[in-house]
């Protein structure tokens, strides 16, 4: 099978990932701390991936430090920056509407990568990949024109919104200059290793009592199995494939593919929370889904 193939059969995985974990930091987030439950989230996952890291590749010796760096640089951007600027929109804004915003991260890093790698995506390609990035953006906002506007709180929320697919942009690209000498498993290791440590230091200046207080909620059996899933599902499963996808296909295939998180969250707003689906999220899902047959093609 051809390898870009695979890159991208891999960024649809994640992107079913991302589906499932907005869905879960929406719902936890509004009963505890964002940034208590993305710190404590790491926590959790770095453990689980070093252990894999470990079985997978051994212990590496031969990381040139500039690949050390650019992980570590990329885990802080991904994980600590951009989770805690998307967790945060989720609950302001909405899990669809912020993860349609996200979708600008394609677009950014597939002009940057352009330029640093060199990648260059055919004119079929990148009309798949406007075309996915459109027709999301059809779905949501055309369903947020529906809702009642709740003033600077959406505001707020767009803006982190557009923030944390900045920073992820910049986070998939740092990680790029690394995975060409360094497993997926073990990137994705030192990844969550660059975030964590930004986490323990923001918890030890700026909220020692508030994560300590905040932490406490999570011995409510439900938070914890929820926040437990949501670790398995994205920081372990779902940010190994991306590392993976981005080694083996261009990144803003891989990126494109990976955001059409919203399109998947449309069934579980249909037969789980029983809303009723409109004619922008139709029209929206018809048009993403002909892009992201256009980009395996």
């Amino acid at each position: 099978m051809n390898s870009v193939l695979i890159g991208e059969l891999l960024a649809l995985f994640v992107a079913s990932c991302w589906a499932i974990n907005s869905v879960v930091y929406r719902y936890l987030g509004e009963h505890i701390s964002s940034s208590v439950v993305a710190s404590v989230r790491m926590w959790i996952a770095f453990p689980i991936i070093f252990i894999l890291a470990l079985v997978s590749d051994g212990v590496l010796t031969n990381i040139s430090m500039r690949s050390l760096l650019a992980l570590l640089a990329s885990g802080i951007t991904g994980f600590f920056i951009t989770d805690l600027l998307t967790f945060h929109a989720y609950v302001y804004l909405g899990a669809r509407e912020s993860l349609v915003i996200m979708t600008l991260n394609p677009v950014l890093s597939a002009i940057a990568s352009f330029f640093l790698f060199s990648e260059s995506l055919s004119a079929l390609e990148v009309f798949g990949m406007l075309l996915t990035i459109g027709g999301i953006i059809i779905m949501v906002l055309g369903e947020s024109k529906e809702k009642s506007e709740r003033g600077s709180k959406i505001r707020l929320g767009i803006l982190l919104a557009f923030l944390g697919a900045l920073f992820q942009a910049l986070s998939y690209l740092l990680a790029k200059l690394a995975l060409d000498d360094v497993p997926p498993l073990t990137s994705n290791m030192l990844r969550n290793m660059g975030g964590l440590i930004s986490f323990i230091i923001m918890g030890l200046l700026f909220q020692r009592k508030s994560l300590l207080d905040e932490s406490k909620k999570f011995k409510n059996k439900s938070f914890l199995a929820l926040l437990v899933i949501s670790v398995i599902v994205g920081p372990v499963l779902g940010m190994t494939c991306q590392m993976k996808a981005l080694s083996i296909a261009p990144v803003g295939l891989v990126s494109a593919i990976s955001q059409i998180s919203p399109v998947l969250l449309l069934p579980v707003d249909r037969f789980f929370f029983k809303k009723k689906l409109t004619t922008p999220s139709i029209l929206g899902t018809i048009i993403s889904i002909v892009g992201v047959v256009i980009l395996f093609a």
